[in-house]
């Protein structure tokens, strides 16, 4: 599990490059640089103490609950591979992090520390592993072509505008 690490470095790596070229993503993915940091110590932790036999309980599910929020709309995205989708070198990372989620330590490791379940959870969304695909939503009716639209010719010369001939 110590592998795990490494990708999650290798990761900060890849979004710190992208955070320095890309200005108007910048702040958003020093947040998620920080995110991440954040889940690598978080899971470093939680492996040596599950190596230790000293993992702390884990706390109670909430699920279900109502609970009073006053967050303000957060500055990471929600919408699977988001991160993917902007950081060209996640797809190496996302590979790897398939592959250690094969290996029998990883699958016993989350097997028993549910609290490491919860941390991947949002890592692995990021990169869109294990999460469906979704179908693409059909354009509202505003932007749909009227039925009763003229046509455009197939191909060849049409009078264009100014009475120029133009080819379509």
């Amino acid at each position: 599990m110590t592998f795990i690490t490494n990708i999650l470095f290798e990761l900060q790596a890849a979004i710190a490059v992208v955070a320095a070229r890309e200005r108007r993503l910048t702040a958003t993915l020093v947040a998620v640089w920080g995110r991440i940091g954040r889940m690598r110590t978080r899971l470093e932790r939680l492996v040596a103490l599950w190596r230790a036999g000293k993992l702390p309980k884990a706390r109670k599910s909430r699920a279900g609950e109502v609970r009073a929020s006053d967050r303000t709309k957060p500055l990471v995205p929600a919408v699977p591979a988001w991160v993917l989708a902007r950081v060209g070198h996640v797809g190496t990372v996302r590979g790897q992090l398939e592959h250690l989620l094969t290996q029998d330590e990883a699958v016993e490791f989350l097997a028993a520390v549910p609290q490491a379940r919860r941390i991947f959870r949002s890592l692995l969304r990021m990169v869109r592993i294990g999460v469906a695909a979704r179908e693409p939503r059909p354009l509202p009716a505003v932007w749909a072509m009227p039925e009763d639209a003229p046509k455009m010719a197939e191909g060849g010369l049409v009078l264009g505008p100014g009475g120029r001939l133009m080819w379509v």
